[in-house]
């Protein structure tokens, strides 16, 4: 089973400042002695003349260093979720690998693993009709933009014979996802290897079906399975 536990608000205070603690003597160091590196890169960079503050710098470490991680494994286990749910599927992807983007594509709209993104108004403006004041909070909801009725057909159902058409499960713009390609490779090259290794898997006739749950972060907190062994 794919379990990736509770999520514990203290427990997320520590780890972050966990990381601090580690970032700090070697952002302290490329101050001293640039090397050359992302950090070193971070650390001298400047925007309309000053430096980035230690806030913003750490609170860029911070969203750089895990990124990918939850999202990637919440994506794969929605992806093997909604192929192990349509087995007729599963076995037109097992025979035919070249048919994994399009499964990649189409869980990532039907079932984004990130749901939203917030973000700040630098001006006044207008959105949908509702005032936005300049430095008010707006959060967009990418996942539901990716059920758009009047862009997909039955835009509730898993299809991965959809025509190709760009969904916002990696944002757009200047704040689209830098590593969306690499999430691709990974999630591609996860379900080649489980199609390899286990090409009898199926869901857990014994246990609960499961299900893709979440807020912020989307994905099946458990994907019970069973096959024969090698």
């Amino acid at each position: 089973a794919i379990n990736y536990g509770p999520l514990s608000p203290e427990a997320g205070r520590a780890a972050s400042q966990a990381m601090v603690d580690y970032l700090a003597p070697l952002v302290a160091a490329r101050r001293e002695e640039p090397t050359g590196d992302l950090l070193s890169e971070l650390v001298h960079a400047e925007i309309d003349g000053e430096r980035l503050t230690d806030g913003r710098l750490y609170g860029f470490l911070r969203l750089l260093l895990p990124a990918g991680a939850e999202t990637t494994f919440r994506a794969f286990g929605s992806c093997l979720l909604a192929l192990l749910g349509h087995p007729e599927v599963f076995e037109r992807v097992r025979a035919d690998r070249s048919l994994i983007p399009a499964v990649i594509e189409e869980t990532l709209r039907w079932e984004s693993s990130v749901t939203m993104v917030s973000r700040i108004a630098t001006v006044d403006t207008e959105i949908g009709g509702c005032p936005v004041a300049a430095g008010s909070p707006v959060t967009v909801y990418n996942g539901s933009a990716s059920h758009d009725e009047t862009r997909w057909a039955e835009p509730e159902e898993w299809d991965i014979d959809r025509e190709p058409m760009a969904h916002l499960a990696f944002g757009t713009g200047a704040h689209q996802c830098l590593g969306m390609h690499l999430a691709r490779l990974e999630l591609e090259i996860g379900l080649t290897a489980v199609l390899d290794r286990f090409p009898d898997l199926r869901l857990d006739p014994d246990a609960p079906h499961p299900d893709i749950r979440g807020y912020a972060f989307r994905g099946p907190p458990t994907l019970p399975v069973v096959f024969t062994p090698a």
